[in-house]
């Protein structure tokens, strides 16, 4: 954890460039254009005064929040900002197989006390990116989540990152999501595939309004793939 409210010097291998990595566009590509319109789209939404957070979730699994997680903190970090993107979705992961690194350590060794410097990727590359995937799976990672060491845990990061980027799991399935939005006092945004049905996507909107999560925007997922012009986005 960070002490003095700064971060301990890296000691974590760098992750190898995302070239080729599973789900990530190429920054180089126009297929990262509508990323890039997010990013924008997003600082111009967002409310600095409530932090430097951005979570992600989805009404359901399947709808492309992780990937759409990882290309926006990508982009992010190629505009010269500082980012760290955590996977929050410690019951099923994702991020560590987007980048191709260990699933551990990650989120649930370090709020068990390993250091932050052993736990981060830094993503060659792709400017100042580091990743903290999910860390070893455990029971009871619901009362994580909505725990106080998570909730300082995210104050710390925020206190020494640019920008921090949290993917959460699906907010009709667990209460994972609502948690670290209220948590976190960040500002939250809502994945939506083009199959989503409406009924399950004004569900999502409710149960995060009833724990006052700040929800800036919906991406809608169009093809669920990053290889062409795969997203559009609409906003709530």
């Amino acid at each position: 954890m960070a002490r003095n409210g700064r971060l301990p010097a890296k000691q974590a291998e760098p992750a190898a460039p995302t070239r080729g990595k599973r789900g990530l566009v190429d920054p180089s590509q126009p297929s990262a254009e509508p990323f890039r319109n997010l990013r924008l789209a997003l600082e111009l939404r967002r409310d600095t005064r409530r932090g430097n957070v951005v979570v992600f979730t989805s009404a359901n699994p399947g709808e492309g929040k992780s990937t759409v997680a990882a290309n926006y903190a990508l982009i992010a970090a190629l505009n010269q900002q500082r980012v760290l993107l955590i996977d929050g979705d410690l019951r099923h992961p994702a991020l560590h197989e987007t980048f191709r690194v260990p699933r551990a350590p990650g989120v649930v060794d370090v709020l068990g006390g390993e250091p932050i410097s052993a736990a981060t990727r830094r993503v060659r590359s792709l400017g100042q990116l580091d990743l903290l995937p999910a860390g070893r799976a455990v029971p009871g990672v619901g009362d994580l989540m909505s725990s106080t060491r998570m909730h300082d845990f995210v104050e710390s990061m925020a206190a020494n990152y640019g920008l921090v980027v949290i993917d959460t799991p699906p907010v009709l399935n667990v209460s994972d999501a609502a948690s670290v939005a209220t948590h976190a006092n960040a500002d939250v945004v809502l994945v939506v595939d083009r199959r989503g049905r409406r009924r399950a996507v004004t569900r999502a909107l409710r149960e995060l309004e009833l724990v006052g999560a700040n929800v800036v925007g919906i991406v809608l997922n169009h093809e669920g793939s990053v290889s062409r012009y795969g997203y559009g986005y609409g906003y709530a």
